[in-house]
């Protein structure tokens, strides 16, 4: 039985002796280093991730064994995706300071068919994908299809290792170069988050802006009065609009804050509207003023960047509508809905304190 064994080894062996010596055809084929010359400015290789649906074996090639023409399965030295890998690191040696990419090889084969008696056509087709990573998720960028196609002797393979290393390194330098054309003008790609504000002051038909400089006057009130036991009411709030534009590369983020209060949804009856009982309403709308004002405060010392300026801004513009809901019922309780003179020139110190100190940042 040990002498069969013995036999049958020797056999194999024999076997793969001659496939790797036979007219030319290596096992494995050695993929050489190349730079390509690339020093990629605006991102960096983070990772390479072989999703090929057939690993085993990267290249079907032919050799001739007398007169019979044999495929066999060859890879690369070290194996195909271990040895893509370390070349793509060596190729792009890029700024790790800069945008993290990963590489995913969705394929990588060469096919081969006889043309002549002792000659091979092939074709070498490769597919990456590029995605930006990002703490919210990978995010698809472009891809590269491309094929190379070449011919050769039977006993005689020294034109795939060139053939596949060209293909690449132009996979590389595609990339590159769309990299450095989308940088500054793609917003997937933007590096970081700049905001600024403007308060929102044109004026409409039912609409009142707040502005210093136009206080409200009872003819703002159009709105029949309610049955009730106040004898006002002004309808007051803010919001804002957003617009983006992408500079070198910097999402620049402009929030035209409104501050405003709604004439058909505000009201007075004839017999409270005096100076007093107008001032309690326009401190109503002050109030609205100073939380829009902490609410800007707040987002400018915000750590903003392109994955989650959105939802900060969204998030604290929420916070901030709940805290003037609560402002202003603790400032008509206080004042007894102004009932309360003293408490309601208490407030009104506060107020305009506080108004003062905005006008005098602005200033600055």
């Amino acid at each position: 039985m040990k002498k069969w064994r013995i036999i049958l080894s020797a056999l194999v062996l024999a076997d793969l002796m001659s496939f790797a010596g036979q007219a030319g055809i290596n096992p494995s084929i050695r993929l050489k280093a190349d730079n390509a010359g690339l020093r990629p400015v605006e991102f960096f290789i983070q990772e390479v991730s072989d999703e090929r649906q057939v690993k085993a074996g990267l290249a079907k090639l032919y050799t001739k064994e007398g007169n019979e023409a044999l495929i066999r399965t060859v890879d690369l030295e070290g194996g195909a995706y271990p040895a893509i890998r370390k070349f793509i690191f060596q190729g792009l040696p890029g700024n790790a300071g800069s945008r993290p990419v990963i590489i995913r090889i969705k394929e990588c084969s060469i096919q081969e068919k006889i043309s002549g008696e002792n000659q091979v056509n092939g074709q070498i087709t490769l597919e990456f994908q590029f995605d930006l990573q990002k703490e919210t998720g990978d995010v698809q960028l472009t891809r590269y299809r491309a094929a190379a196609k070449y011919s050769r002797p039977v006993n005689n393979i020294d034109v795939v290792e060139p053939s596949l290393r060209n293909l690449l390194v132009g996979s590389l330098k595609f990339f590159d170069s769309w990299m450095n054309k989308e940088a500054s003008t793609n917003i997937i790609l933007a590096r970081g988050v700049k905001i600024a504000f403007t308060d929102y002051l044109d004026q409409h038909p039912d609409t009142v802006y707040y502005n210093i400089a136009r206080p409200l006057t009872w003819t703002d009130f159009h709105d029949k009065p309610h049955p009730g036991k106040y004898d006002a009411a002004v309808f007051s709030a803010f919001g804002y609009d957003q617009e983006r534009e992408l500079q070198d590369g910097i999402i620049q983020v402009n929030l035209a804050l409104k501050v405003y209060m709604i004439k058909s949804a505000s009201w007075a009856t004839h017999n409270i509207k005096d100076p007093y009982a107008l001032n309690h309403e326009q401190r109503h709308f002050d109030i609205v003023k100073l939380v829009a004002e902490r609410f800007k405060q707040k987002l400018s010392l915000e750590k903003l960047n392109p994955e989650n300026y959105e939802g900060i801004i969204n998030y604290e513009y929420l916070e901030f509508y709940r805290e003037m809901n609560q402002q202003q019922k603790r400032y008509d309780l206080e004042t007894g809905h102004g009932s309360n003179k003293l408490v309601q020139a208490q407030w009104n110190k506060s107020i305009d304190t506080d108004l003062a100190a905005i006008k005098n940042t602005e200033v600055l």
